[in-house]
C-alpha cells in the first residue's frame, strides 16, 4: 500500500503538468525552440551535404522561433505563467540566432 502511495505521489507533478493546456501558438514555439536548440548543436564538418542539411535547419526552426518568441512575448506580456514558459523555451540558440548571408 505504501508503494502505490508512493508512486501515485511520484506521478502527481506530470498529470498537473499534462493538464495544462497551452495555446497552440505556445505549442508551436516549443517545438520550433526545441528543434532550433537540436540542429543549432550538430556540426559535420566531413560531410557537406549533411552541414548544408544543418545549415537549412537551423534557418528555418530558429529564424520562425525567434520570430514567435518575440510575437508571443508581446502577446501574452500580461499573461505571467505564459510568459515564464515563452521565456524559459526560449533557449540560447533561438535567442542568439542571426539569419546569416
Amino acid at each position: 500500500m505504501k508503494m502505490w502511495i508512493a508512486a501515485v505521489l511520484c506521478c502527481l507533478p506530470l498529470l498537473a503538468q499534462a493538464e495544462e493546456k497551452l495555446p497552440r501558438d505556445v505549442v508551436q514555439f516549443i517545438d520550433h525552440a526545441q528543434m532550433c536548440e537540436h540542429f543549432a548543436g550538430e556540426w559535420d564538418d566531413n560531410d557537406k551535404a549533411r552541414q548544408r542539411e544543418i545549415t537549412q535547419a537551423v534557418a528555418a526552426f530558429c529564424g520562425q522561433a525567434q520570430r514567435q518568441w518575440k510575437r508571443l512575448s508581446a502577446r501574452y506580456a500580461k499573461q505571467p505563467r505564459l510568459l515564464k514558459i515563452i521565456a524559459e523555451q526560449a533557449n540560447d540558440a533561438v535567442r542568439s540566432y542571426r539569419k546569416s548571408g
